[in-house]
């Protein structure tokens, strides 16, 4: 495999010359001829894609149309095939179809940077050479619907990919920068692509679904940094956008759309904190099992909460082994004990939200709204001056707030209007919040602090109308907190380990810390901190 020769982002790629007797697919001249006889069949080689070839006059145009489809290269290879076989569809997800894969592959394959674009004129009129090159352009850098994929090397080098998207047009970049691209490179590169179209079907899908995680678990030997962004034009005229970025210090997702926003971001710089695949699992079916209950308390659209727990579980999987950052970390680098990860979740630090786009829901009441919004996170310290002497706090905290519309019970589905006879309903007004903090400490080597503190409160507040009219108002708030000191039988567990190690006993630790870690998890429902 050859390497990639770096070009700067002006340089220009030259068109293919043919031979006299080949025809161009983007033959401008041929713009006022109509209805010629085929007399030859241009085929950008074979594909399974193409049910059947496509048929071009000697001027370059095909039978059933004025103007043809303008290219800005004419070549024979995998990506202008695979952007021919789908331009005929108008779906971003039909336009984008393979053509990630095809467009990295072929990039790592052959050496050679990449830019085409086809362009169909919505003028019946050909375009003027500028008018073109300038079309060309706008497609490229500013379309209806884009993805780019932007890898930078281990080694410096940054590799940047694009696909571009318009009711008129299609268009794809890829090329590198800072340098040529090892074998080694080259190879890590080609072993994304599924991974890269994988993310594009999830994202242009309908609804659209998270497929992130061959992207966040990129070969740390031959990449720094993974960011990835797109944007989509909806039906109502907004747009869906997403970024992703993943690095040895940290992993975010930020994703805005129709149904509302995600904002997820993972530590990694705090290795030390996270325990072993066992009890990272148990953590995040925790933490999932919490985002489900929020959304069945708080009437959470589906489609979002299913993109935000699939966020969260693509940023808190498969950590990286080793860290090559050398940014300030939050927990010092004294090594922890088993003992330590039991009072702590395994999970990496992380602050995560995610908001519905807040609608007024009874045009017969403006003021009230359905509304989600539900926050998590989870933020580690550590003090002290060696091993010996030394304390570690891990904090988790949840907030929900919501506000939704529920028919009367036995009532019909409903439909508010101005109207007081649509006027028959529950309100619902919801506020949560949770945490969970606990506390290790060690003085002279002994631990003598374990200790985990818990509080969960929930208030709901339902205004029942009937006929446009209040009939009754409740709110009922319900609160919980517990403290727990895990040291006396830790410290028990810990003589017991001692002992066995000398062939005196059996030791209970492991089953201790489990037992213990069980507890250490955020809990949002008051009435099971009371267990």
């Amino acid at each position: 495999m050859s390497a990639i020769s770096s070009v700067s982002s002006a340089a220009q790629l030259m068109p293919v010359i043919k031979p006299a007797a080949t025809v161009a697919l983007n033959d401008n001249a041929a713009a006022g001829i109509t209805t010629a006889t085929p007399s030859s069949v241009v085929m950008l080689g074979q594909d399974d894609k193409v049910s059947a070839p496509l048929i071009y006059n000697v001027r370059g145009l095909m039978p059933d149309a004025s103007v043809p489809p303008a290219w800005e290269y004419t070549r024979q290879d995998k990506v202008s095939l695979a952007m021919m076989g789908n331009f005929g569809t108008s779906s971003t997800a039909g336009r984008f179809q393979g053509l990630g894969a095809t467009l990295l592959s072929q990039l790592a394959q052959t050496g050679q940077n990449i830019s085409q674009s086809v362009l169909r004129s919505t003028t019946g009129k050909a375009l003027e050479p500028a008018e073109l090159a300038a079309a060309q352009d706008r497609l490229h850098s500013n379309p209806a619907n884009s993805i780019s994929l932007t890898l930078k090397t281990a080694s410096g080098k940054t590799i940047e990919l694009s696909l571009s998207s318009q009711d008129d047009g299609l268009a794809v970049q890829a090329q590198v920068s800072g340098g040529d691209l090892s074998d080694d490179e080259l190879n890590a590169l080609n072993a994304m692509a599924d991974g890269f179209q994988s993310a594009i079907d999830g994202l242009t899908s309908k609804p659209p679904t998270l497929k992130l995680d061959a992207l966040t678990h990129f070969d740390a030997k031959a990449f720094a940094s993974v960011d990835l962004k797109s944007s989509f034009k909806l039906e109502d005229g907004s747009a869906q956008t997403l970024e992703l970025h993943a690095d040895a210090d940290q992993r975010s997702v930020r994703m805005s759309g129709a149904l509302g926003n995600l904002d997820l971001s993972v530590d990694l710089k705090n290795a030390a904190i996270r325990g072993d695949s066992a009890q990272q699992a148990k953590a995040l079916d925790g933490y999932v099992s919490q985002i489900e209950a929020a959304r069945k308390r708080g009437d959470g659209d589906s489609q979002l909460l299913s993109m935000f727990e699939d966020a969260f579980k693509t940023l808190h999987s498969n950590y990286p082994d080793t860290r090559v950052s050398t940014a300030a970390q939050t927990v010092s680098s004294i090594e922890l004990t088993d003992t330590d990860h039991g009072l702590l979740t395994g999970l990496g630090d992380f602050s995560a939200s995610v908001s519905e786009k807040s609608v007024e829901g009874n045009p017969g009441r403006p003021g009230e709204l359905d509304s989600f919004a539900y926050t998590l996170s989870q933020s580690t310290q550590s003090k002290g001056r060696d091993q010996m002497n030394r304390t570690i706090v891990q904090d988790q905290q949840s907030q929900l707030t919501a506000s939704y519309h529920k028919p009367l019970p036995g009532g019909q589905k409903l439909a508010l209007s101005t109207d007081s006879t649509t006027q028959n309903y529950l309100y619902y007004q919801i506020s949560d919040q949770a945490s969970s903090k606990a506390t290790i400490g060690y003085k002279k080597g002994e631990l003598v602090d374990a200790t985990l503190s818990q509080s969960a409160s929930q208030s709901t507040r339902i205004a029942k109308y009937v006929m446009g009219r209040l009939e009754k108002d409740t709110h009922t708030p319900v609160s919980t907190s517990r403290t727990q000191s895990f040291l006396s039988v830790l410290q028990q567990a810990l003589q017991q380990d001692k002992e066995a190690k000398q062939g005196r006993g059996t030791s209970t630790l492991k089953d201790t810390l489990a037992g213990i870690h069980a507890k250490v998890l955020l809990q949002s429902e008051p009435s099971k901190l009371n267990g």
